[in-house]
Parts: structure tokens; sequence; C-alpha cells
């Protein structure tokens, strides 16, 4: 049996969290929270899995892989965001009398695939309308559903109250769909709660809380044996001696905790905490201050305060000696064209024929980039082809004036096919299909769309 799991929503009801991440990739209790779906469909013996996914596609994919972590195959569909199920089912052309299992992996359910699939089996030929705990679980069995599939738009509905020729299950347990920061905390309080069932990371540790504390790899803390806590810890942190902490506490990893007080809160990862510090009912992620019951936020410049813990940077790239070179001759070939182009700005735009705009090298340095304003975008950009001269761009690749996790170049989709204003989910979506292509495919695949 295959999975197709949903995971394209936007999050906006999330900020400012959404900002940093996407939903898939929310770190709930030190995990992303596509991990929890893919944990269950694991354990409910699926296989293959297509994966829709539209914001931040490419950092989902680099994140999940291939699935083999959860002994899954897992292939990518591309959407727009929040897109409707059955318009991206229809496109996916998927055979009418295949048994298949559509799931959102953008909330958070109590494990129940085993049981929802088992129950569908034994009448695969009715509509199985799943519930929990009086919430729509975002659980849907093909081909008996595939008129109901806008159960699992988003936002999702409430279940209907009666639904002809369907057979109800009830599912123990509790869902939560992440559509509110309140909500989004009593998930995590509900998976401290339960954490046999949601196998949380880490090993467990003495404290004087009731649920239990779990502490991850490489963590540097004080004993909690003395303090009423309970909660999660992730790797690779380090917590101040004289930190006191109360109820529940959640800190993601990569975080540095200096001495102050923390008490019913959340601490995202990568994230700063400075001195004297009274931390209560909030949620703090990087600069961002999170109030959960009052839902409202505040993004702070003081790094003395909260900030940032800096724990990877993109990998540098260094382009090859014949690169450069390349980037050289092309230089003076193109000097011609550069001058006439030149020429016909300075009549078209006589007040501003050049632009000049900040973008990134490869090598994570601040460099400007100057067009030519005239209409051909290829045109326009040969004065760049000086940095790939100087070693600061490829040829062809991502755009260098976006922030984002590519090999950035001259020519590209982006730089080329799509107008400045085009929204972000678009450029994501285009950058993706061409990420992992050589210069070579870079070529082929602009040939064939210019």
């Amino acid at each position: 049996m295959q999975a197709i799991i949903f995971a394209n929503r936007s999050a906006a009801e999330l900020a400012p969290l959404n900002r940093q991440y996407s939903a898939a990739l929310m770190p709930l209790v030190n995990k992303a929270l596509i991990e929890y779906t893919l944990e269950d469909l694991s354990c409910a013996g699926i296989t293959h899995a297509k994966l829709v996914v539209a914001n931040r596609a490419s950092e989902i994919e680099a994140h999940i892989g291939t699935g083999a972590k959860w002994n899954l195959t897992i292939d990518y569909f591309l959407s727009k965001p929040e897109e409707d199920v059955n318009s991206v089912l229809q496109r996916m052309h998927l055979d009418p009398q295949q048994t298949q299992l559509v799931v959102r992996g953008d909330i958070i359910r109590t494990p129940c695939i085993t049981r929802f699939i088992d129950f569908a089996a034994k009448i695969n030929h009715t509509f199985v309308l799943a519930s929990m705990g009086n919430q729509n679980p975002g659980l849907l069995m093909l081909p008996a559903g595939r008129s109901h599939g806008a159960s699992l738009n988003w936002p999702m509905a409430e279940l209907p109250q009666h639904q002809q020729r369907s057979i109800n299950q009830v599912l123990h347990g509790k869902t939560f769909h992440l559509d509110s920061i309140e909500n989004f905390a009593a998930a995590t309080r509900y998976i401290i709660e339960h954490a046999d069932e949601f196998a949380i990371k880490g090993r467990k540790v003495d404290s004087m809380g009731a649920a239990g504390l779990y502490l991850g790899q490489q963590t540097q803390c004080p004993s909690f044996a003395e303090q009423t806590l309970h909660g999660s810890i992730g790797t690779n942190s380090y917590i101040h001696p004289a930190v006191h902490c109360k109820n529940l506490i959640v800190i993601g990893q990569n975080c540095f905790i200096e001495d102050s007080e923390l008490n019913d809160s959340i601490i995202m990862p990568n994230t700063y905490v400075g001195k004297n510090l009274t931390v209560k009912n909030q949620i703090i992620s990087q600069d961002y201050i999170i109030d959960i019951a009052k839902n409202t936020w505040v993004k702070v410049d003081d790094t003395s305060l909260v900030a940032a813990c800096q724990s990877g940077v993109k990998q540098q790239q260094t382009p090859s000696l014949l690169h450069r070179l390349m980037g050289c001759a092309l230089l003076v070939l193109a000097s011609p064209l550069m001058l006439i182009s030149l020429m016909v700005a300075k009549i078209t735009h006589p007040d501003h024929p050049i632009s000049c705009l900040n973008a990134s090298s490869n090598q994570q340095r601040t460099i400007q980039l100057y067009e030519i304003a005239v209409s051909s975008q290829i045109l326009a950009k040969l004065p760049q082809l000086w940095h790939v001269a100087k070693g600061n761009l490829l040829l062809f690749g991502a755009s260098a004036t976006l922030n984002q996790q590519a090999k950035y170049g001259v020519f590209g989709p982006v730089q080329l096919l799509l107008d400045k204003d085009a929204p972000e989910e678009e450029i994501e979506l285009v950058e993706m299909e061409f990420q992992q292509l050589s210069q070579l495919g870079y070529v082929k695949r602009l040939w064939q769309l210019v």
C-alpha cells in the first residue's frame, strides 16, 4: 500500500514560527512535526509514500531525504500552498482501483494508522469516517473515500455529524491541528505526558516531575533531581548550572541557556537565552518571544537577552579553475554585447541605466550585482560574469539575491523566467526542480523552457 502525505500548509496560524520553519519541519518536542506521521506509517508497514510539499520544499526534502530512516521510499510531489486535496490527487493520475492511504503530515495525532488501515481493510468498499477526540485526524482511504478528499483540506473542517453511506471509526487518543500557538503548546504538553506512545527522543533522567524528563545526547546541564519539572532537552545544548526550571520545559537542540528561570515554557532549537531572565508560559524562538496565553509576540533586537545560536552554515562552494576561466572567456566575448546594451539602456532609461543589488556569494560574502536596464534578462546580467571569473558565483545556479541553501549562479530559472515580484512559493517550487542539476543539466533544462 502507498501513502500520500499532505504537508503543504503555510502555517500562518503559528506566526512568527512560520518565518523560521515550514509546518512539516516545525520542531515539536525535539522532532520535526512530519516525523511523527512517518514513524506511524512505518509502524503500520507502509513502505512507499508520496509527499506533497509546497513552502520550503527544498528544506523538507533535505531533512527527510529518500525516507530510508523510516524504512520508507518517498517521492516528492509539488503543490501550491494549501492546494485543494482533490485537485492534487487528480494531478497524480492515481489508479482508481488501487487502495491508498491519504494522510495529513502537518498535524499531530496519537499513533493510530495501523488501527485505521486494519479497520478500513475489513470494509474496503465503504468510506470510513475516522474521528479522534471529536477531531478530524486527517485520515482517508482510497478508493472508497475518493469523493471525500475535501475533508483533508486546510484549514481542516469539522467532522460531519451525519454522513450517508459511511461507517464511523472512533480512534482512541487525541488530535491537534496546530492551528494556533495555544494549540501548539497543548500538543507539546500532551506528547510529554504520553512519551511512550510518541517515542520521545533522549534518555529519561531523574527529576521531581511526574511525567519524566528526557535528555538528548551531548547536552550539558545541571542535575534536575531536586527540581519539579518534566519535558525534553535536545541534543548539543548547554544549560547553565544555576538555571532553575519548573513545570513543563522543552528545550530544543543547539541551545545555550544562561542563568535564568524557566517555567512552563518552550525554547525552540538554535536559541540563546541570556542572564537573569524570567521566562513563564512563553515560547522563545531565536529572537522572538511569544506569549502563549495572549498569542502575541515581539522580535527582540538585544542579543544579550535572546538571539539565534548559529549551529550550521551553508557549505561553501569553490568553483573549479576551469569554471573561472570559462567565466573570463565569456566576459571577454560578451564585452561588445555589454557595451551595446549599456548604450541602449542609456537611451531608454537615462536616469538609471544600471541597477545594483546586494547578494550573497557562494563563500557567504556580501557582493554587489549589477544589471543593465534592458528587457533581455540574459543581456541584463552580462556584467555579473565578472563574479564567475572571480569565483564568487557559478555560471548557472540559484538566485544569489535570495537567502537559501543552494549554489548561487548568474543564470537560472528565477533570474531568467520569473518576474521580480513573483511569489515566494513559486520561487521555491522552481528552485527545487533545478536544485540537484549539474551545470550541464541547468543548460539543458533552461533550453527546454526558454
